[in-house]
């Protein structure tokens, strides 16, 4: 019997393409594009196993078992090893009722014998499950992302930021999960990448020092008072506002639609 390697690590990348964002769509969990092509990659590469005899040790539930978690690690982080456990089972729970759809569409081309048993020998349906499957794929990704442009679009607000005369025009995203305040002042704070100051320089006599702590990460932030900070919404009027510039060193948007987070105070 011939086996085309390359169509059959194409299409088991599909499935679990589709498994996958089945999966985080039941736990209403938002992960990256990229992330989820890495781990349905090694989803793929992981059906070798079952085509090579010298590797049908590793076809064993544990293996599998284990290979599904480490999907879900991909895609989650190691930091949520918790979380990746439940996503694991929902994600093999998927997989059998899968198997159990794709069984009963063989059935309907393929007869069983009492003498050879149930043999698959023709499944010209598989193709049109696989099709289905990658409409179900277009459509998740067409709607995270309209749905995402639509977040974006409104939280996102104009930030002018004057300093020693010159001004600044950027765009700020409303973090609503954010209380981020200085504890002195009680001011709130609107995080900044720190590119777009690279030729101002905080005194540190000026500085003032804002802990922050977050899901697996915590540490200290720089900022600083400046002449004047405005902001407005889309249709709106500039208004001032009072509030603590906060130095970032990471990009905030990969898309760049904004250089900045607005805390909820700031509004």
């Amino acid at each position: 019997m011939e086996i085309y390697l390359d169509i059959i690590l194409l299409e088991n990348f599909i499935v679990d393409m589709f498994l996958l964002s089945v999966t985080f769509s039941i736990l209403r969990c938002n992960v990256e594009n990229k992330k989820v092509i890495v781990a349905s990659l090694l989803g793929a590469l992981y059906t070798i196993v079952m085509i090579f005899p010298a590797f049908n040790i590793l076809s064993a539930f544990p293996f599998a078992l284990l290979v599904a978690y480490l999907m879900m690690l991909i895609i989650l982080g190691r930091h949520r090893y918790i979380f990746a456990l439940k996503a694991t089972g929902v994600f093999l729970l998927s997989s059998i009722t899968l198997s159990g759809i794709c069984f009963v569409f063989s059935s309907m081309e393929n007869k069983y014998s009492f003498t050879k048993g149930f043999t698959i020998s023709n499944y010209s349906l598989k193709y049109f499950v696989i099709s289905i499957m990658i409409l179900y794929i277009l459509y998740n990704r067409a709607i995270s992302y309209f749905r995402e442009r639509a977040i974006i679009g409104n939280y996102t607000y104009d930030i002018e930021i004057t300093i020693k005369n010159v001004k600044y025009i950027i765009k700020g995203f409303l973090d609503t999960g954010n209380e981020l305040r200085e504890p002195v002042t009680n001011l709130p704070c609107i995080i900044v990448e720190k590119n777009l100051f690279s030729n101002y320089e905080v005194e540190d006599d000026k500085a003032y020092y804002i802990n922050y702590s977050s899901i697996g990460y915590k540490g200290k932030l720089k900022g600083f008072k400046v002449d004047k900070v405005r902001i407005k919404s889309e249709g709106q009027e500039f208004r001032e506002v009072n509030a603590l510039i906060c130095h970032c060193d990471d990009i905030l948007s990969r898309d760049k639609d904004f250089n900045a987070l607005l805390s909820r105070g700031v509004i």
